[in-house]
């Protein structure tokens, strides 16, 4: 276990819930049943060490826990009503407890929105954002799949000074107006709701080389887009927002490890830029930057030599209320002879939190998912908001 993995634990222990991890995948209607679901898992959960371990508070290493059962951990239910409904309910059911593993599958169908939805969450003490897709695909896929490409260290060594991470990490509370949405509620009602919109995979890389930039800044850039058109629309102005974007460090051979490897960002969304094409550039710039500085490698080292509880404390009063990832499958795969049609990532029980964005691509289709608290006001609409602001930066 790492720093990181001991102050997650510790995070998780002082908190009402456990602090998680996870992914929704989505399949056509009726693509298997919850007996092949669990004969799947039991067949490979064996195999999988982090499904079959526990990060236990104050411990330096990883804690075997009681053999998994997929009659614990995989459950399922029939959706008569509304699928984002339900998927909202599925993902506040308590986590199996100790001395079980802490994760769970749970396989929600709904005949009216023709879709088969799998819901999987994790403590995030076990596992990141990264981690757990290689999971999940490695838990269900019918194929080997690519999965997250693993983190590669420049070449060149850049010059970063083990201490400028930390410089840059706020150790205080950012103002409420650097961090939330103008006409929201800075305080969470723990009442957690999920919306999402997709576009083609072929649409969101086409933009980005239209402008010759990486596709997770096109991605930032529309993020930064629908949070300004929120704003404006709620109380005719919008504001910058700081925002924290993990940035993964999984090394090649590492991918269904247990522990997290991923370094957080700070990233200054230019929501009060009106041209589209001029925040697309200030993010891109931030990108370019960051990647220049060495940061990621010197702040990872950095981090691992921060005391658990002190890494705990600081995460708890750093006072974040908006999230963003960007997770690469590199593929699509099928579980069951059913494809892949979509994901998303689950993550939005950290200290204060109030929405937290993610892009899942698969060589298909690219989902940009909006967790939140039902604080944020009128989040329900910022998927559909951030594919405006795509479209926007596809125009000539």
């Amino acid at each position: 276990m790492n720093a990181l993995d001991r102050a997650f634990a510790f995070l998780s222990d002082r908190s009402a819930a456990p602090f998680m991890v996870g992914h929704v995948l989505d399949f056509p209607a009726e693509s298997f049943t919850l007996d092949a679901l669990r004969a799947r898992v039991a067949e490979r959960v064996p195999a999988l060490e982090t499904l079959n371990v526990a990060a236990v508070p104050g411990a330096r290493s990883w804690t075997r826990t009681a053999p998994p059962r997929a009659g614990l951990h995989v459950g399922a239910e029939r959706v008569d009503g509304r699928l984002a409904e339900a998927t909202d309910a599925a993902l506040l059911r308590p986590l199996p407890s100790p001395p079980a593993p802490r994760w769970d599958l749970r396989l929600l169908t709904s005949r009216t929105e023709q879709v088969q939805r799998v819901c999987f969450r994790i403590e995030h003490a076990v596992t990141d954002g990264v981690g757990a897709a290689h999971l999940l695909a490695a838990l269900l896929a019918d194929e080997p799949c690519v999965g997250p490409y693993p983190y590669r260290p420049p070449v060149r060594r850049r010059r970063g000074s083990s201490l400028a991470w930390s410089t840059k990490w706020p150790l205080g509370k950012l103002p409420v107006q650097e961090t939330v949405p103008a006409g929201s509620d800075a305080t969470r009602s723990g009442r957690v709701a999920l919306a999402y919109a997709d576009v083609p995979e072929a649409e969101l890389r086409a933009v980005a080389s239209r402008w010759g930039v990486a596709v997770n800044d096109v991605y930032l850039a529309a993020v930064a887009g629908a949070l300004a058109a929120l704003q404006r629309r709620l109380t005719g102005r919008a504001g910058d927002l700081t925002v924290v974007m993990p940035m993964s460090v999984r090394p090649r051979g590492a991918a269904l490890a247990p522990g997290n490897a991923a370094l957080p960002a700070i990233v200054r969304l230019p929501c009060t830029v009106a041209d589209p094409g001029r925040r697309l550039e200030d993010l891109a710039g931030q990108t370019l930057a960051h990647k220049e500085s060495g940061l990621r490698e010197s702040g990872w080292r950095t981090l691992l030599r921060v005391p658990p509880r002190l890494l705990c404390r600081t995460t708890e009063r750093a006072g974040f209320r908006l999230a963003t990832s960007h997770i690469n499958l590199n593929d699509t795969y099928r579980v069951l002879d059913a494809p892949l049609l979509g994901g998303g990532v689950f993550a939005l029980n950290s200290p204060g939190m109030l929405g937290y964005f993610s892009l899942l691509r698969t060589t298909e289709t690219a989902r940009v998912t909006v967790v939140h608290d039902r604080s944020l006001a009128s989040a329900a609409d910022l998927p559909r908001l951030w594919v405006q602001a795509l479209t926007e930066l596809a125009l000539p």
